[in-house]
């Protein structure tokens, strides 16, 4: 069971600093599954106590969204309610629980119809997402088993490394970021990897708590067509149902003109293929969390992890925008230590294999 003292730390958080909810403003409450239902409970008594005049609760599983798809014509893919809009842009702010029972529901499903759906609700996601808003997968039995851990163990661990002092966090990611606002070229080195990208005035992120919990990164985006070579992402992920324990990819003027996987490539391909921005990346990323130690198969936490990056193909964030814009936005992650990796700042070599080993970064380790 759940410690109920840790749900009510994590909803405070959410409400609080993460959203920074205020009286008399309209959330949106979002579950996918059921089994977060005590958090979101939690989650609407913070609301009310913060002062909301109003909080809608929405649920929907996978399992419905198989049935849709399964049975539904193409115009029903694509219909977008145009009162939808509205009453996203009528929010203040959205918190979006994630508790699917069964990771694989929509394994069988086929890709260009979630493509199709995707696009066609890209305008609602996008009026919500301009919002305040965070995003939380909830421990449940089943990513408990993809995560290969006890229920149990799963929940401390998933807690433990969103229950932070978050103003802490942002204090060392400042620090990083004045470092890396200098920092012009970048090259990482390693098993099948040779790629350089260029970030010259480009904006870096601090991401401590207010978007997604877990958090633990600080993010920009590379100049869209300067990125080059090739990488093998070496961390399992899962993405539209599919599994990959590897993805590599090369890459010419920042587009990604060949692929290659650790199963049927055909999948990759067809999401690489899903509009013209999605083979194009929008973000560069160093996860900071040192409470995320091993990989998850939950891309959420696993792009947090404590000396690693991440790189997503498709769509840019506003806020550190290189203008790539896709209905895709996957988030792909480089273990260094499982690579061992090299990591260049403008020529100078500043991590190796397990460490960083110039002396103004020594502090992230």
């Amino acid at each position: 069971m759940v410690d109920t003292q840790k749900l009510k730390k994590l909803a405070d958080i959410m409400i609080n600093y993460s959203i920074a909810l205020k009286k008399g403003e309209k959330l949106l409450i979002r579950g996918y599954g059921f089994d977060g239902y005590p958090l979101i409970k939690e989650l609407y008594l913070e609301a009310v106590k913060a002062g909301a005049f109003k909080i809608d609760v929405k649920y929907s599983s996978d399992e419905m969204a198989r049935i849709f798809y399964e049975n539904a014509t193409k115009e029903q893919i694509t219909f977008l309610d145009p009162l939808d809009k509205k009453v996203a842009d009528n929010y203040d702010a959205m918190i979006q629980i994630i508790a699917d029972e069964n990771p694989f529901e929509l394994a069988a499903v086929d890709i260009k119809k979630k493509q199709l759906a995707m696009k066609a609700m890209k305008p609602l996601s996008d009026i919500l997402h301009k919002k305040r808003w965070c995003l939380f997968y909830y421990p449940n039995n089943a990513t408990a088993q993809t995560a290969k851990k006890s229920l149990e163990a799963w929940e401390n661990f998933v807690f433990d490394s969103c229950i932070k002092d978050w103003k802490k966090e942002e204090t060392t990611q400042l620090k990083l970021i004045d470092l890396l606002k200098k920092v012009k070229k970048i090259r990482v080195v390693g098993h099948e990897t040779d790629l350089t990208l260029s970030i010259d005035g480009q904006k870096w992120i601090k991401c401590c708590g207010q978007f997604n919990l877990p958090d633990g990164e600080v993010f920009t985006s590379p100049i869209r067509d300067s990125v080059n070579g090739v990488i093998r992402y070496n961390v399992p992920t899962r993405y539209m149902s599919k599994d990959f324990d590897w993805v590599k990819v090369w890459l010419k003027n920042g587009k990604v003109v060949k692929e290659a996987c650790s199963h049927d490539v055909k999948d990759l391909t067809s999401i690489l293929n899903t509009d013209s921005g999605a083979r194009y990346y929008g973000e560069f990323a160093l996860g900071l969390n040192k409470s995320i130690l091993e990989p998850t198969r939950e891309i959420l936490f696993d792009e947090k992890m404590g000396k690693s990056l991440h790189m997503a193909l498709g769509k840019c964030y506003d806020e550190a925008s290189n203008g790539n814009d896709s209905t895709i936005h996957w988030d792909l992650i480089f273990r260094f230590d499982w690579a061992n990796a090299e990591l260049y700042f403008d020529g100078k070599k500043v991590y190796s294999k397990t460490k960083w080993i110039d002396n103004r970064f020594t502090f992230l380790n």
